[in-house]
């Protein structure tokens, strides 16, 4: 099928790993791929599942007939694996990735990734929760989703990699790494950070707030139990997260100015608010 590659290698069995290889499955029954995962009961179970064809514990010689292959784990085992995986794959390979942190990868990897093998930094909007592992991957995360896909690299290859996603039914946005990292710092590593300080705030606020905290507390703190590993390392690795941070400091200051000068006041603030949220979703 025309964006599928002949033969798919996966770096990492956890939950986007294990959706990726459902996503390209389900598109394509006959696709060959190829999975690394060091815990032998995803190993085992992918194997169970037909989600792969062949799987090893580390990255080696079954990697070597792959002409796409995507590191699927979190980003500081992505950052260490781009040199080791790309010296396994062939002349003319193209290596991508699912990390949420583009511009420092991107930069790393034209300096690791072997010549001869082409790196696209790509990242599927679509993580989940946190706590979440392969068993609760589902090919249709790609079907409704969206996937970033970074044009710093060969236009060839980012085309390829574009086109892959597509297939799998996702939509792509073209950016740039720095364009990436610079949305998603407001997007995705601010809302986790805020969600982090919340819940920080509301466990320190007594019993009588733990005895009240309802659904709506729920539901803003749940970025907050992302795993350190997930979230935490690619929030960290971002460069405009102080940027956009400022922006949300000032724009909290100005709405408690509004909410504590009147009536009239509050509810124009907190109305445009609830606007901005209908325009986004």
């Amino acid at each position: 099928m025309t964006g599928l590659p002949r033969r798919l290698g996966l770096v990492g069995l956890g939950l986007m790993g294990a959706s990726l290889a459902r996503a390209a499955r389900a598109v394509d029954p006959g696709l060959f791929i190829v999975a690394v995962e060091p815990r032998e009961d995803y190993r085992n179970q992918a194997l169970a599942d037909g989600l792969a064809n062949e799987v090893a514990a580390a990255p080696g010689p079954l990697l070597a007939g792959c002409d796409l292959t995507v590191l699927c784990t979190p980003v500081a085992a992505i950052e260490a694996l781009l040199g080791p995986v790309s010296r396994l794959l062939p002349d003319g390979a193209v290596l991508t990735d699912v990390g949420g942190a583009k511009e420092g990868l991107v930069k790393r990897a034209r300096a690791e990734v072997r010549p001869g093998v082409a790196f696209v930094g790509a990242h599927p909007m679509f993580g989940g929760h946190g706590g979440q592992a392969g068993a609760a991957a589902a090919a249709g995360r790609w079907r409704s989703g969206t996937v970033a896909v970074c044009t710093d690299g060969d236009p060839a290859a980012v085309e390829l990699v574009a086109a892959f996603h597509q297939a799998l039914g996702a939509t792509v946005v073209r950016c740039s790494a720095a364009e990436h990292d610079a949305a998603v710092a407001m997007v995705s590593h601010l809302p986790y950070l805020l969600a982090s300080a919340l819940a920080t705030a509301a466990a320190q606020a007594g019993p009588l707030a733990r005895a009240l905290a309802g659904p709506g507390l729920k539901d803003t703190t749940r970025l907050a139990e992302f795993p350190f590993d997930i979230q935490g390392e690619v929030a960290r690795r971002n460069a405009h997260l102080p940027a956009a941070a400022a922006t949300l400091q000032a724009g909290l200051t100005s709405l408690l100015a509004a909410v504590t000068a009147s009536p009239e006041a509050a509810r124009a603030a907190l109305e445009q608010a609830r606007l901005a949220r209908e325009e986004l979703f």
